[in-house]
């Protein structure tokens, strides 16, 4: 009974973002991603923070990571895909080039930004989110307005083609 309900929940979840079989398909991806981790009763061990009190994290949190980014990677392709079939043709592309090599679009800029972004995420850890600077961390308020031009700059700078807003074709 607990799987159907957890499966059902991930469904409508997936339904929820759309009425079309590729958001379903991320529902049921999402559920098959937690099911494990459900039934060996392990979904509430890793609420903690990653590297607690150490500058890096170690080999096991390193490929717990990964394989997290990896699996949430392959769910999305469902998500913004807009039928299966493009999925599952995004996906074969995705494994058949060569995996470790960046797409042509993107730049060296692009590929600094990403990991400035990334560094700040990983130092900002223990905080609600990245950017949560405030007085209470010791942070002057000319350093965090700094921070935020800087980033508002990098996404007129990197922006590329517009886009609608992902939610507003429902």
């Amino acid at each position: 009974m607990k799987i159907r309900n957890t499966i059902i929940i991930f469904l409508v979840s997936g339904f929820w973002h759309g009425a079309n079989w590729t958001f379903l398909a991320w529902g049921l991806l999402n559920a098959l991603y937690f099911l494990p981790i459900m039934l060996t009763k392990k979904n509430r061990l890793n609420t903690n923070i990653v590297a607690e009190n150490r500058l890096l994290p170690n080999v096991k949190e390193v490929f717990q990571i990964g394989i997290t980014f990896f699996i949430t990677l392959i769910a999305w392709v469902f998500f913004r895909s807009n039928t299966i079939t493009d999925a599952l043709i995004y996906l074969r592309r995705m494994f058949n080039e060569h995996p470790l090599s960046p797409p042509d679009y993107f730049s060296k800029k692009a590929l600094l930004f990403i990991f400035i972004l990334v560094i700040t995420e990983w130092f900002q850890r223990k905080k609600q989110h990245a950017l949560e600077l405030s007085a209470g961390n010791k942070c002057p308020s000319f350093v965090r307005w700094g921070l935020y031009l800087v980033i508002i700059f990098t996404i007129f700078l990197f922006s590329g083609e517009q886009q609608a807003f992902i939610y507003f074709q429902f």
